[in-house]
C-alpha cells in the first residue's frame, strides 16, 4: 500500500530565532553646550594666570581646552545602550538586528527591515 506524501514544509523567509543579545554603549553627540560651558570655565580659569601676553595666552588655552573637555563631557553624558540581536533565520543563514531595546534568547521573531516583532 503506498504511503501519502509527506506534506511540504514551507519555510518563513524572515522568521528566526533570537540566539544572542549584545548591549552596546553608543556615545551621543554634542549639542555645543558643553563646549560653550566648558570654553567659559576654561577661559575664567586661564585669566587667573600671569600677566599681560601670558594672560592672555593662558585665556585662550584655556578656552579652547576647556570648550573640548566640555563637549567631550557631554557626549559621554548623552550616551545610549543599543543591543544588537543575533538572529539565526529558518533557512540556516544569520542577521544582526541593533535596537533599542533588547530581545529575550530563544524567542521567535520575524524581521521586518531593520525590526524585530514577535512571532
Amino acid at each position: 500500500m503506498a504511503r501519502p506524501p509527506e506534506p511540504i514544509k514551507v519555510m518563513c523567509v524572515d522568521c528566526g530565532t533570537v540566539e544572542q543579545v549584545t548591549p552596546v554603549e553608543v556615545q551621543g553627540t554634542g549639542s555645543g553646550a558643553g563646549a560653550i560651558a566648558g570654553g567659559v570655565l576654561g577661559a575664567v580659569v586661564g585669566n587667573q594666570v600671569g600677566d599681560g601676553n601670558g594672560k592672555t595666552l593662558a585665556t585662550i588655552l584655556g578656552a579652547v581646552g576647556g570648550g573640548m573637555a566640555g563637549n567631550a563631557v557631554e557626549k559621554k553624558m548623552k550616551k545610549v545602550t543599543h543591543y544588537d540581536v543575533s538572529v539565526r533565520m529558518e533557512d540556516g543563514s544569520h542577521r544582526i538586528i541593533r535596537q533599542t531595546a533588547p530581545a529575550s534568547v530563544g524567542s521567535q521573531v520575524r524581521v521586518q527591515g531593520d525590526a524585530l516583532q514577535p512571532r
